[in-house]
């Protein structure tokens, strides 16, 4: 009796094979198009990262002002789920809360205590209406008493208007 000859290359490949090669080319074909799709979210969300009215004027210089947008729908966000936390919106490393009291009262304020660690970002505590620092327990009032403040005023097209060119100190 006579061995089966061993398996060629140029034999066509088994049912089990096929769907193998079959499932890894859809794997890799899904892999493909999932990293195609977060690259473009991505590069959306790097483009418009800022708040309405981006903190860059057309020839891509930073600005001392930016536009959060229509101050009644951040009045309804704010009294909803607390004070608005923004990364810097001019790059660096001054991130910010921005806060409403009520009619036109709006404030911005430094996001951690004056020469803190980026890490120290205060949290908003909505039971007792007040920021906690995750770093040292301090506590701050919902108006942000204590912290580095920028102007913050709504405009005549009724947006919310921040000047962080004039931080006050504490």
């Amino acid at each position: 009796m006579a061995d089966p000859d061993p398996p060629s290359s140029l034999d066509p490949p088994d049912d089990a094979s096929a769907a193998k090669r079959r499932t890894l080319l859809f794997t890799a074909l899904g892999a493909v198009v999932a990293a195609a799709l977060l690259l473009a979210v991505v590069t959306r969300v790097a483009g418009t990262g800022s708040p309405a009215g981006s903190a860059t004027d057309r020839e891509g210089k930073r600005v001392a002002q930016f536009e959060l947008g229509r101050a009644t729908d951040y009045a309804r966000t704010i009294a909803r789920d607390g004070p608005i936390l923004f990364p810097d919106p001019q790059g660096r490393s001054r991130d910010i809360y921005v806060q409403h009291l009520g009619e036109t009262d709006w404030l911005a304020f430094e996001a951690r205590v004056n020469g803190a660690p980026r890490q120290c970002v205060l949290d908003w505590e909505p039971s007792g209406r007040m920021f906690v620092d995750p770093c040292d327990g301090r506590t701050y009032p919902a108006d942000g008493t204590g912290l580095v403040r920028f102007p913050a005023r709504v405009n005549d097209k009724g947006r919310v208007i921040v000047d962080l060119s004039s931080p006050a100190a504490p």
